[in-house]
């Protein structure tokens, strides 16, 4: 490829992705009052089940909202540790504003992705374990749904090492935080219409996106098709399954490769829940 290039893989978690990292951490902070009222969030997958892993892990109730169309792989899961599973509307948008619905009904705790410092402190530990590792990185490059990924592991990275290019990378068909970084306000989008469950959101999160926007150095958006690519050779190459955000970063270095030869470039491989059915279609279209 031309560049010299390091993964993280977080397809080995519990949950085969990051986001046990921060569902553990928030829901850790909670007083026994809020433990006994429980939590509820809406997600298109991962999210809900680190949400649901923590909450099962830590005794306290919890309901996860999901749009229709969500990867059975990942619904079942949510359902597998316990959660109270509620499908629907179409969006994530839709989502959100049905479990906020639910917390004013029941007094259930709202735990928003974008929106949450704990969701945002977990996902950072990641930074820190690959800038431990690879302590002369270049380049780091993340998936970039609602922000709170990269918001995260920008404060932790950039405190230890500020000469590092923090590169976003988000759907060509969900670029909500691509257009809010280079306009440098919050922006929505009328539709997130990609594959790619972790990039699927049609706004940034506003504490995300506070902290994003003086951390992130450059910005890219890949097509569904660049995605799409991308996973065969990942999983040829590693043996591994990316889903499509996990897939984004290496879409984008292969992209990049000649303009970022000789750097170091570190990658995440965000998460590995791509059901069957999508995978057979991607490996149909190579």
């Amino acid at each position: 490829m031309g560049v010299d290039l390091y993964v993280k893989y977080e397809n080995f978690q519990p949950i085969r992705s990051f986001k046990i990292r921060g569902g553990l951490y928030s829901v850790s902070l909670l007083d026994e009052t809020q433990r006994s009222r429980g939590v509820v969030t809406a997600s298109t997958g991962n999210h809900g089940q680190g949400i649901a892993y923590a909450a099962d892990v830590m005794g306290v109730p919890a309901k996860v909202v999901i749009p229709h169309g969500t990867p059975e792989i990942k619904s079942d899961a949510i359902r597998h540790r316990g959660a109270e599973l509620i499908i629907h509307g179409d969006t994530i948008a839709d989502g959100f504003q049905r479990a906020k619905e639910i917390a004013a009904e029941t007094g259930m705790l709202y735990i928003e992705d974008g929106e949450d410092f704990g969701l945002m402190a977990g996902a950072g530990t990641l930074g820190l374990e690959m800038i431990e590792a690879l302590p002369d990185m270049d380049i780091l490059i993340l998936p970039v749904g609602g922000g709170n990924l990269i918001a995260g592991v920008g404060v932790a990275v950039k405190r230890i090492n500020p000469g590092i290019r923090l590169i976003g990378v988000q759907a060509e068909e969900a670029p909500s935080v691509y257009h809010s970084w280079r306009q440098g306000k919050l922006m929505t989008t009328e539709t997130c219409d990609t594959f790619a469950g972790g990039l699927a959101t049609t706004y940034p999160g506003e504490l995300a996106f506070d902290v994003l926007k003086d951390k992130v150095d450059e910005m890219y958006l890949v097509s569904e098709e660049d995605m799409k690519q991308a996973i065969p050779v990942i999983l040829e190459q590693t043996g591994f399954i990316a889903e499509g955000a996990a897939a984004a970063g290496f879409a984008l270095c292969k992209k990049q490769a000649r303009e970022w030869t000789g750097q170091r470039v570190g990658i995440l491989f965000s998460g590995g829940n791509l059901g069957t059915d999508w995978l057979k279609t991607v490996m149909s279209e190579e």
